[in-house]
């Protein structure tokens, strides 16, 4: 189990580093990708646990803390949109006129 956890943050460490924003999201998007696969790694490695023994590995809090990360990653990826405010009707009389 302890090779998956290395697995992971060898490949998170291993990104390129971009300073662009769009480059950023790219990055993110990555290691989303990263992380779904780890959940599959995380399955393979629970069903192979040997549920006799006296120490056991808790693989659902793994797994909650790599779903709490992808949902903050998701969060930056892709924000709520803010409500828009009412709009205010504009005059449309630009014309300045002399007073009588």
């Amino acid at each position: 189990m302890k090779s998956i956890i290395v697995l992971g943050v060898a490949l998170l460490a291993s990104l390129p580093v971009n300073a662009s924003v769009e480059g950023e999201k790219q990055e993110l998007a990555l290691i989303q990708a990263h992380l779904d696969k780890l959940d599959y790694l995380i399955a393979r490695a629970e069903r192979e646990a040997d549920y006799r023994s006296l120490r056991q590995f808790e693989y659902g809090a793994l797994k909650s803390d790599i779903r709490q990360i992808q949902a903050g990653i998701d969060d930056y990826l892709h924000p709520e949109r803010a409500v828009p405010r009412p709009v205010t009707p504009l005059g449309g009389d630009y014309v300045q006129r002399p007073m009588p």
